[in-house]
C-alpha cells in the first residue's frame, strides 16, 4: 500500500508539473522572466548563455520561498541534496549532486561537491547547516567542474556570492523574526560609502535562536526530556570594495560563524545486546520506543553538544591590462568543530576536527580575433593542515590523526565562436597533490605515519548552438576526479583518485517573448575507482578504505519558470538520478548491480502572486512544495539483515507558505507571516546503518516539524 501511495504521489506531482508548464504555455502571458547574471565560468554571463546545467537562486527568491539555511537549497534545486552525514548528525553536511557524494568526514579524504564563498574554497562540511544572510545569489553547477574549479568537483560546484558594497548608497536593513519554539532571529546590515566611487564597506551580523523541538529519552544518569535540536548561531560579515582607478578593483571579504547547540535528534530503530557471560546482557544499542516522534536517544550524564567556530578572509583583485584582465584570489579559512553524543549505552562518541586552509589562484582572461576567441589560463595552490579526533571512551578508543594536504594545478579554458551561432569550448587542468597522515593518538597501535602523492588531468569539451537569441542547445563531455586518500583507521592503506567521465546534452529557451523559460539537461556518467569503506579481505570483519567499485549514473533535470499574468510567477523543477554498480566487491560479498543509492526523484512546485492594494502597499502570496524520493542508506545485502523499511530514509514532501506586505509609505517596510512544513510531516533527513554485537542497527536523524513565524524587515 505504501509503495502504491508513493508511486501515485510521484505520478501526481509529475502530472502537476506538466500541467503547470502546459497551462503556462496556453495562457496569455504578460510579465517577463528577468535576466540572471552568473559567474559559473568565472566571468559574468547571462545564465541562459552558459552551456552548463545551473540552478541560480537570488536572495529575494530565497527569502520569498521561506528558505533560510544552506541545506534549504535542496528544496529548489533538482538532483541536489544536503543531508546530515554520519554519527555527527547536524555537525557534518553531506552534499550530493547527481548521485555523486562522499561519506568521508575527515581531512585525509575529500567530498565530491565543491563549495566556495565569493570565489574562496570551503573544503570541509562542518558549519554548512547554517544560515545564509545578505547574499546576492547561490549558483549550483551540476556535473564535473574540474577544469575551472579543480579536484573534488566530480558531482558539481556550489558558489555562494554575498552582496558587495555600493559606492553611492548609504543604507542597509534590519530584520527580526519571531516564531514558535521560541524562535528569535535578528539581522542588521549597513552599507557605508566612504569615498565617492572609490571606497565602500558593507557590514552585517545575524543572531539565530530557537528552542529544541525534540528531547532525549534519558537514562544512565541523563535527565529525561533534555532538549535536542535547538538552534543558536552567530554570524558576522564584512566586505570592502576599493577602486582607486578604472583599471584596478579590489574586494576583501571576511566572515565569522559560531554555533553552540545540542545534537540532532537520533532515533534508533533496533536494539542490540552484547553477551559476555554475565547474568544480564549489556545493551550497546537501544530502540527508541517513545510514541513521540521527536524523542531521540540520549544517555550521557552531560549534555550532548555541537560546537563550531570558523572564520575566513579572502581578497579578490582584478587588474585591467588592456586586452586582458589579471585576477588574483587569496583566501584563508580556519575551522574548529566538535560534537559529543551518545545514541546508545556504552557508545559515547566524541568527534572533533580543526583545520587551516590557505589558497591562491591567479587567472588571466581576455578576448582576441575580434572577440571570437575568449580565453582564460591560470594556476592554483592550496595548503591545508589540521587534526581529526575520534574518541569512543566506552571502548577505550582514543584516536587523533594529523593531516597535511598540498595541491597545485595549472589550467586553461578557451571558447571559440566558429560562427555567430556555434561556439566550441575546451578546457584542460593538471593537478598535483601531496598528502600526509600522522597518528598522534595517546596510544598508537599501527603505522605511525604515511604519505602519498597523486596527479591527474581534468578536461572538458562543449559545443553550443544558438538557433535564435533566446535559445541555446549544447552537448558536452567532461572528466573530473576526486582526490586520492589515506585511510585514517589503517594508515598503511592508500587509495587512488576516483574518476568520472560525464556526457551531457541540454537546452535553454526563453519563449513567448521571454515569458516562459524552460531549461533541461540529460547526463550519463561513467564512474570509476570509487572509494568505499569495505570489509578487509585480510582482517575480516574489520573494514578498510579501497578503490572498490565501478558504476554508471544517468538522469536529467528540468526547470520551468512562467509568468502567465501580471504579478503571477509559477515554477516547477524535476530531477531524476539513477545508477548501479558495475563492479563492487565488499569483502566476500559481491555487490555488483546494487543501486548506488541516493534519491531517484526530486520535484518542486512554486507559485507566487503579487498585487497592489494601494499606491504604496503590495501583498505577496507564495506557496512552495518540495518532494524527495526515498534514499537507501546501504546496499541490498545489508538491508536484507534489517526489518522492512529500516534500510532507507522514506520519501517525503514539504509544503511551505508565506504572505508578505510591502509598505512603501514607511520606506521599505516588509512584514511576512510564514510557515514551513505546514502539513507537519514527520520525516528523517539522514541516517546511519552499523553492525554492532552481531546485529545490524539503523538510526535516523530527524527533520524539522511544523514551524511558523512573523518576519519584519526595514530598509533604510
Amino acid at each position: 500500500m505504501i509503495s502504491k501511495f508513493r508511486n501515485a504521489t510521484k505520478t501526481s506531482l509529475l502530472a502537476l508539473a506538466i500541467a503547470a508548464v502546459a497551462g503556462a504555455a496556453s495562457t496569455p502571458l504578460y510579465a517577463q522572466n528577468t535576466e540572471i547574471v552568473v559567474t559559473a565560468r568565472k566571468t559574468s554571463e547571462n545564465i541562459q548563455d552558459v552551456p552548463i546545467s545551473i540552478t541560480a537562486v537570488t536572495a529575494e527568491e530565497f527569502e520569498n520561498a521561506g528558505l533560510q539555511e544552506f541545506t534549504d537549497l535542496a528544496n529548489v534545486t533538482p538532483n541536489f541534496n544536503v543531508v546530515a552525514n554520519g554519527a555527527g548528525g547536524s555537525l557534518f553536511a553531506g552534499l550530493t549532486i547527481r548521485g555523486q557524494t562522499a561519506g568521508f568526514l575527515t581531512l585525509n579524504a575529500d567530498q565530491a561537491v565543491g563549495v566556495s564563498i565569493n570565489g574562496a574554497p570551503v573544503t570541509r562540511g562542518t558549519g554548512l547547516f547554517s544560515n545564509l544572510f545578505d547574499i546576492e545569489r547561490v549558483e549550483v553547477l551540476k556535473g564535473p567542474q574540474g577544469t575551472l574549479y579543480g579536484k573534488n568537483t566530480t558531482g558539481g560546484q556550489v558558489n555562494v556570492i554575498t552582496k558587495a558594497p555600493e559606492f553611492n548608497d548609504l543604507g542597509g536593513y534590519v530584520k527580526f523574526t519571531l516564531g514558535n519554539y521560541n524562535r528569535t532571529d535578528a539581522e542588521m546590515v549597513v552599507n557605508l560609502p566612504l569615498v565617492d566611487d572609490t571606497l565602500a564597506v558593507r557590514l552585517g551580523g545575524a543572531l539565530t535562536h530557537r528552542d529544541g523541538f525534540g528531547s532525549g529519552t534519558g537514562g544512565l544518569g541523563a535527565p529525561a526530556g533534555r532538549e535536542l535540536a535547538d538552534d543558536n548561531e552567530l554570524f558576522l560579515r564584512g566586505s570592502l570594495l576599493f577602486e582607486p582607478n578604472d583599471a584596478l578593483t579590489i574586494r576583501i571579504n571576511a566572515d565569522y560563524h559560531e554555533q553552540d547547540e545540542s545534537t540532532a535528534i537520533n532515533r534508533s530503530l533496533r536494539s542490540a545486546f552484547l553477551d559476555i557471560g554475565l547474568p544480564f546482557l549489556i545493551p550497546i544499542a537501544l530502540e527508541t520506543i517513545s510514541d513521540d516522534f521527536y524523542v531521540g536517544n540520549d544517555f550521557r550524564a552531560s549534555a550532548p553538544f555541537v560546537r563550531t567556530e570558523d572564520w575566513g578572509v579572502n581578497a579578490t583583485a582584478d587588474l585591467d591590462l588592456g586586452g586582458a584582465t589579471l585576477t588574483s584570489i587569496t583566501s584563508y579559512r580556519k575551522q574548529d568543530a566538535e560534537t559529543s553524543l551518545q545514541a546508545a549505552p556504552g557508545t559515547e562518541v566524541f568527534l572533533g576536527q580543526n583545520s587551516e586552509f590557505f589558497s591562491q589562484e591567479l587567472r588571466l582572461n581576455g578576448a582576441a580575433l575580434d572577440d571570437r576567441l575568449n580565453w582564460q589560463v591560470g594556476g592554483f595552490y592550496s595548503h591545508e593542515t589540521g587534526e581529526d579526533i575520534d574518541n569512543l571512551p566506552g571502548n577505550f578508543q582514543f584516536q587523533t590523526t594529523a593531516a597535511k594536504n598540498k595541491s597545485w594545478s595549472l589550467f586553461a579554458q578557451p571558447s571559440f565562436a566558429i560562427s555567430d551561432q556555434l561556439t566550441l569550448t575546451v578546457g584542460l587542468r593538471y593537478t598535483n597533490e601531496d598528502r600526509q597522515v600522522t597518528d598522534v593518538s595517546p596510544v598508537v597501535t599501527g603505522q605511525l605515519q604515511n604519505s602519498a602523492s597523486f596527479d591527474a588531468i581534468s578536461w572538458m569539451a562543449s559545443l553550443d548552438f544558438k538557433p535564435t537569441d533566446e535559445t541555446l542547445l549544447y552537448v558536452s563531455a567532461s572528466r573530473g576526479f576526486r582526490s586520492g586518500a589515506i585511510d585514517q583507521d589503517t594508515i598503511s592503506q592508500i587509495v587512488d583518485p576516483e574518476f568520472v567521465l560525464n556526457y551531457e546534452a541540454g537546452f535553454k529557451a526563453d519563449l513567448l517573448d521571454n515569458r516562459l523559460r524552460v531549461n533541461a539537461s540529460g547526463f550519463y556518467s561513467d564512474y570509476k575507482d570509487i572509494q568505499r569503506v569495505v570489509f578487509d579481505f585480510d582482517n575480516f570483519p574489520a573494514t578498510i578504505l579501497r578503490n572498490a567499485a565501478q558504476a554508471k549514473l544517468w538522469g536529467f533535470e528540468l526547470e520551468v519558470n512562467a509568468t502567465p499574468i501580471d504579478g503571477l510567477t509559477l515554477s516547477a523543477t524535476v530531477g531524476h538520478t539513477r545508477g548501479r554498480f558495475d563492479e563492487f566487491m565488499d569483502g566476500a560479498i559481491d555487490r555488483s548491480d546494487d543501486p548506488i543509492g541516493g534519491p531517484k526523484w526530486q520535484y518542486s512546485l512554486s507559485g507566487r502572486y503579487e498585487f497592489d492594494v494601494s499606491e504604496r502597499a503590495k501583498i505577496g502570496i507564495q506557496a512552495n512544495y518540495f518532494w524527495i524520493d526515498e534514499n537507501l542508506l546501504t546496499g541490498p545485502a545489508t538491508i536484507a539483515a534489517l526489518p522492512d523499511g529500516q534500510g532507507s530514509i522514506g520519501a517525503y514532501g514539504l509544503l511551505n507558505g508565506q504572505v508578505d506586505l510591502d509598505l512603501d509609505v514607511l520606506k521599505g517596510l516588509n512584514i511576512a507571516i510564514f510557515g514551513t512544513n505546514i502539513l507537519d510531516k514527520e520525516y528523517a533527513i539522514g541516517g546511519i546503518v552499523v553492525p554492532v554485537g552481531g546485529v545490524t542497527v539503523s538510526n535516523r536523524f530527524l527533520g524539522n516539524p511544523q514551524t511558523w513565524g512573523i518576519r519584519m524587515k526595514k530598509s533604510f
